[in-house]
């Protein structure tokens, strides 16, 4: 009898295991029906997709832009471990719009921004001031590769002063169009993907301006253009440079929240009449990351890095803080807001 039921349970054990392995093979061949199905149904909407994209109107101009005002107050009343009270404001903003139609291309952008601090005991000062607007036209050469040209104009909207004199008569550093920088350029741009974008060129003009007499007299952003005997060979107010130039440009959307853009600018003086000069390379990164919290409030990060032998700047101060040796440095701003914010 014990044999007999031994005998029924193993006899069953194989029926389940059969019957197990048949349902997997249903299933497993369900789903490569369901599978073929789905493929089909793509190529059914990917075909629907093309015949409405060919039944719409072409658009060959595309615009858009952003723009966010940050505030920042900090205050303080009987606080023992210090501080100073200070509340700011800046407004930036961005515009850009951009057209593409068989070979022509034709890229177009503006950054702005402006901002203003006042800390206790002081007048209001400006904290952000830039103009910003870059052109790059292209002519399709390849698939990723396009003939392009390039211009580039940046300069400020306000006068800035030098805070380290205290006298109300501080001298005046920078203005609009003082200083102004214009490059213009013909050369190659290399379009990997869509949100990168690598310019050269061999054949680049740089120009600088300083249009306010008593800041060109300071020979900040012009160096003192006089040779051994005595002769100028440029202006006080206006420089004029030729060299090679690339621009690298990144603008990408990671999510429908966040985004960063990133510009790189490198120029390098070939024609510089003092030959050492032509060793160095200018440099101009400029990176802006900007994160959307909700409809109307956001965050950002803002960071520019300048290099420029002939810029110069306080490199050594005396015990009353005011400077008395200056050259060439790496320049570094950086600017973080919360705020604001409106893309479209």
């Amino acid at each position: 009898m014990k044999k007999f039921l031994f005998g029924m349970i193993c006899i069953l054990t194989v029926f389940q295991g059969m019957a197990q392995i048949d349902t997997l093979a249903q299933k497993q061949a369900e789903l490569k029906k369901v599978k073929a199905q789905k493929d089909s149904i793509n190529l059914v909407i990917k075909n629907i997709e093309g015949q409405i994209a060919a039944l719409k109107p072409p658009v060959y101009w595309k615009k858009g832009g952003f723009t966010s005002i940050n505030f920042n107050s900090v205050g303080f009343e009987n606080w023992a471990a210090g501080g100073i009270q200070a509340n700011s404001v800046t407004f930036t903003g961005n515009v850009f719009a951009n057209y593409k139609k068989n070979k022509l291309s034709w890229d177009n952008s503006l950054d702005i921004a402006y901002g203003l601090i006042k800390q206790e005991g002081e007048d209001y000062r400006k904290n952000e001031d830039k103009i910003d607007f870059l052109t790059k036209f292209g002519l399709r050469a390849t698939d990723k590769l396009n003939y392009a040209g390039l211009l580039n104009f940046n300069t400020q909207f306000a006068p800035g002063y030098d805070f380290t004199v205290e006298d109300e008569n501080r001298p005046k550093i920078s203005d609009f169009m003082a200083p102004a920088y214009l490059n213009l350029s013909l050369g190659m741009d290399y379009k990997p993907t869509d949100y990168l974008s690598i310019y050269f060129s061999p054949a680049a003009g740089k120009f600088t301006f300083v249009m306010d007499d008593s800041i060109a007299a300071q020979h900040t952003y012009i160096p003192d253009g006089t040779d051994a005997q005595g002769r100028q060979y440029y202006s006080d107010n206006y420089r004029a440079e030729f060299g090679v130039y690339m621009n690298l440009l990144f603008d990408k959307s990671f999510t429908e929240n966040f985004s960063a853009k990133s510009r790189l600018s490198l120029f390098n003086n070939w024609t510089d009449k003092n030959v050492n000069n032509r060793q160095n390379i200018d440099v101009n990164w400029e990176t802006t990351f900007n994160l959307k919290i909700t409809k109307f409030i956001g965050a950002s990060l803002f960071t520019h890095l300048i290099y420029d032998d002939d810029v110069d700047v306080p490199t050594e101060y005396n015990e009353q803080g005011e400077p008395t040796a200056f050259g060439p440095r790496i320049q570094f701003k950086r600017a973080f807001g919360i705020g604001f914010s409106y893309k479209f």
